[in-house]
């Protein structure tokens, strides 16, 4: 079982630095259902000349990428896969934005990636390993990938290393997603991610010392923030920047978390009482994208240090460019005021880099 260890939890929330972060390799392990290509003759959407023909959208699909051969392979962000492939082709009467959609088959068989081509084998649109989050199984999920008419688009469901299974693939119009920070907003004010970036704000458990935003109480009014995240190359490995808020109750709370990001993302509520090395999960959740969730009183019953945790939902470098927003807001936390001491603006900063 992938969650069976410490580690393997630890792997899953951790982000920029640290003992426990190299890429999602990491939990990619050795457990997953190797695939058992069939070999033999063609047969229909086993490659781009033989693919299942989509009429119109919205569609769904369903198989088992077993029973076809191994045909394709791409890089996002892992290479060397010889899991059989199955294909479905696509001619849109319009220019459009396409979502293609794993997420929905889960539970999973197997471990899935899944990428389009335009025209032609090579012609790569876009491209995804674990777009849906880790806890939809490792799943696969492109969105608003751009779509022209006049052209065919080619979606290939694939596997990572050897693996196959059952998938059920919905195939739906995209639509454009902007986010909009609220008015009054705090902002997290921590620098865009970019390659080699070292991540000395909010870290959380990945640095030593350990690096959390403090969330400062407001008696249980609305508190919003807006912030920015993103994948990056720390020398050949992906890194996340993920953001650690932390809350500290005095009290019992019951709090309500509401989150937005036009990506998924995922948002965990930690329970960091007994420090890094014992973390426990209160609440976990990967967006939508544009579509607000909010995690609906959570009983915050031992007072003590709880995280607010961000980060991206796969090691995408194209769908999590550094600079992703997203934005949440938390109702119901009292905890205890904070005294103001006189200080400079420099100096705040100076406390978070």
């Amino acid at each position: 079982m992938r969650f069976a260890t410490l580690l393997a939890v630890l792997a899953l929330i951790v982000g920029t630095a640290g003992a426990y972060e190299t890429t999602n390799m990491l939990y990619k392990t050795d457990d997953h259902i190797d695939g058992v290509p069939v070999g033999g003759d063609m047969v229909a959407g086993d490659t781009i000349e033989e693919c299942w023909i989509v009429v119109s959208l919205p569609f769904t699909g369903t198989g088992n990428t077993c029973l076809f051969n191994d045909n394709y392979d791409e890089v996002c962000p892992y290479s060397g896969s010889v899991s059989p492939d199955v294909v479905y082709c696509y001619a849109p009467p319009a220019d459009d934005l396409l979502i293609a959609d794993l997420c929905d088959g889960y539970p999973y068989s197997y471990d899935t990636k899944m990428y389009i081509y335009e025209n032609a084998q090579g012609n790569l649109v876009a491209c995804d390993d674990d777009g849906c989050g880790s806890a939809l199984g490792y799943a696969s999920y492109i969105w608003n990938a751009e779509i022209y008419a006049g052209n065919v688009y080619y979606v290939v469901v694939d596997g990572y290393g050897g693996d196959c299974g059952d998938y059920l693939l919905k195939l739906y119009p995209g639509e454009p997603c902007v986010f909009d920070c609220p008015p009054g907003a705090l902002l997290e004010g921590e620098p865009e991610c970019y390659d080699g970036y070292v991540d000395l704000y909010n870290a959380g458990c990945n640095e030593v010392p350990y690096l959390f935003q403090d969330v400062i109480p407001c008696d249980g009014e609305p508190i919003t923030y807006c912030g920015t995240s993103g994948v990056y190359y720390f020398g050949s490995s992906l890194y996340r920047d993920t953001d650690w808020y932390q809350v500290v109750t005095t009290s019992a709370d019951i709090i309500d978390w509401t989150v937005e990001s036009p990506q998924a993302m995922n948002f965990y509520i930690l329970d960091g009482i007994l420090g890094c090395t014992t973390i426990g999960f209160v609440g976990s959740y990967t967006t939508t994208p544009c579509e607000p969730y909010t995690f609906s009183n959570v009983q915050l019953l031992v007072p003590g240090i709880y995280w607010l945790w961000v980060g991206p939902a796969a090691w995408d470098i194209d769908l999590y460019a550094c600079g992703a927003e997203y934005g949440w807001t938390l109702v119901g936390y009292t905890g205890e005021a904070t005294p103001i001491e006189d200080t400079t603006w420099g100096a705040i900063k100076g406390m978070f880099r």
